[in-house]
């Protein structure tokens, strides 16, 4: 039992360094591919993006694929 434990953190850590990069990436290069608004936000509005980009990764990788297709 403490092995699926230990297997279950590991992989919350992977989740939150993948996304901690790809925020970092996402934040200050690839928001505004996705939304044309931000490309005259300053830094400090950029920031206040990096929590939630953290978090939900997945879903704005998967948007910036698809803008990236059209």
């Amino acid at each position: 039992m403490m092995l699926m434990a230990q297997i279950f953190a590991y992989a919350f850590y992977l989740y939150l360094l993948i996304g901690l990069l790809f925020a970092i990436w996402f934040t200050f290069r690839g928001v505004a591919k996705v939304d044309t608004a931000m490309k005259e936000a300053s830094w400090k509005v950029r920031l206040l993006l990096l929590p939630g980009s953290m978090a939900l990764w997945p879903v704005l990788l998967n948007k910036y694929l698809k803008t990236r297709k059209k």
